[in-house]
């Protein structure tokens, strides 16, 4: 048996699985996010070591622990949590989704340039860690004294499982510390931000060990110690490996808050906007870019709230949305209500529903949402497109990827066949599969995913297609975009 860990921003997860990917016990514990000050947003690094061993025994509690032969990690991105000489914590971990530091990411943007950071990190701008660690500098220098160390969520927990901390290159290009091409730390931006390399946590490869479960922590879940465990990688690059994205131009997108992509290519790309994260893919050969619609599930939540429904049963919502024809009568969303905007359009966009008519309903509504959604997802795709990166197939995952409706209206306004992938355990079986490449490394990881992976349940392009060619168009002309040469 396998045992894989999600040490998700706001749940713990763990899983068993057996060597077809099939599982066979499951844990999730939540954990806090505390909001502090002007954009703080922090957590108990206590607190999420607690949850990781409560989810390893709840996984594991009808089975036996012993008979699991190696643990994958998976881990959030960029939660960055300061340490003393010992290893133990200073303060909070400071989340990926804390603001604080962007009052010196833009600083450092503007000092170094656009070019600097996409040479250098895969990135258009300074962000995640190097802000926080310039603020952190600002306000209490001591924190960053030569004894202390820097560790990140994934990272340090690996390291209290089998006593080193490591992340491979996933995980550490979300700290954007990282330089894709040199796989390893950029010692210039280190250099800008006073900070050594041996601050920082190891940087391994995924199919070698991190180290061994240690038996203190065997005598607490009940598993067998001496296992080896991986190196924490990131989540987004877990969950291609759960499911089966490790093909050039595959393009996975989770369909949840916030719909995020990866796409998978043969190379090392420059980032198609200043917003994606490139970085060399966990499977052995390929990369991708990691880019965000900001927006998702968020939009199509607070259109429930807003107009009387978000109590309603999922199956009356889809009904509802299937009653409507395409174009939903004119009525037309634009997708932006985050303070952020949109990638390529005028900065503070903001969402629109326009087209309204007193013969519409709210079933109207929510069509047009799923649309707008929809051709915000493929303006992105065009991203890839415009830069030469093959895609080929759509991947699907989420809460949404159990619908009928929403996946066969991005199908066909993508023109694209999609695989949808229900459940959300992606990250858990990616992780999975990374414990698997541990004790099996005859096999490339792309191998394991094959034979783990769900097929999935596919979706062609269906007789709206040319429809929406014509539907993304008008969207896409609709909107305020920034012209080539402005910022």
């Amino acid at each position: 048996m396998l045992l894989g860990l999600d040490l998700g921003t706001t749940n713990v997860k763990a899983a068993v699985t057996d060597r077809e990917g099939r599982i066979l016990g499951h844990g999730s514990v939540p954990v806090q996010l505390f909001h502090v000050g002007e954009g703080g947003v922090e957590q108990d690094l206590e607190e999420i070591w607690v949850a990781t061993l409560e989810a390893i025994r709840e996984a594991t509690r009808s089975l036996d622990a012993a008979r699991v032969q190696a643990i994958g990690i998976s881990s959030q991105g960029g939660a960055m949590q300061m340490l003393d000489s010992r290893h133990r914590p200073i303060g909070r971990v400071i989340s990926w989704l804390d603001d604080r530091g962007h009052r010196d990411d833009d600083a450092l943007t503007a000092e170094l340039g656009r070019d600097w950071f996409v040479r250098r990190i895969g990135h258009g701008r300074s962000g995640l860690a190097a802000g926080q660690l310039l603020r952190l500098r600002r306000e209490c220098p001591s924190l960053l004294a030569e004894s202390n160390r820097i560790g990140f969520v994934g990272d340090i927990i690996a390291g209290r499982l089998c006593g080193r901390a490591a992340h491979d290159g996933t995980s550490c290009g979300l700290t954007l510390l990282y330089n894709p091409n040199r796989q390893a730390y950029d010692p210039d931006l280190l250099a800008r931000l006073g900070i050594r390399e041996g601050q920082l946590p190891d940087l391994i490869s995924p199919r070698r060990a991190a180290g061994s479960l240690l038996p203190e922590v065997a005598r607490q879940t009940g598993l067998a110690a001496a296992i080896p465990v991986s190196a924490a990688i990131h989540d987004q690059y877990a969950a291609a490996l759960g499911t089966g994205a490790v093909h050039t131009g595959d393009v996975m997108f989770g369909a949840g808050t916030a719909w995020v992509l990866l796409a998978v290519m043969d190379r090392l790309a420059e980032p198609v906007i200043d917003d994606a994260f490139a970085c060399r893919h966990v499977a052995e050969g390929l990369y991708g870019q990691i880019v965000s619609l900001r927006n998702g599930g968020s939009a199509l939540t607070w259109t429930l709230q807003v107009i009387g429904l978000a109590e309603t049963n999922s199956d009356v919502i889809e009904r509802m949305i299937e009653s409507v024809e395409p174009g939903s009568d004119g009525l037309g969303f634009w997708p932006f209500l985050t303070a952020y905007g949109a990638s390529g359009l005028v900065p503070g966009v903001k969402g629109r529903l326009a087209g309204l008519q007193l013969s519409q309903t709210s079933a109207h509504v929510l069509r047009a949402v799923v649309e707008g959604l929809a051709c915000e997802f493929n303006r992105h795709l065009s991203f890839l497109h415009d830069a030469q990166i093959p895609v080929a197939r759509l991947i699907m995952s989420g809460g949404a990827a159990a619908s009928q409706a929403t996946p066969q209206i991005i199908a066909d306004v993508t023109g694209l066949p999609l695989v949808c992938m229900s459940g959300s355990e992606g990250s858990l079986l990616g992780a999975a599969i990374l414990a698997r490449g541990l004790i099996e490394s005859g096999k490339s990881l792309a191998q394991l995913a094959a034979g783990m992976a769900p097929t999935g349940r596919p979706i062609s392009p269906g007789q709206n297609t040319g429809f929406y060619r014509e539907h993304y168009e008008r969207y896409r002309q609709s909107l305020p975009s920034l012209q080539p040469n402005e910022p």
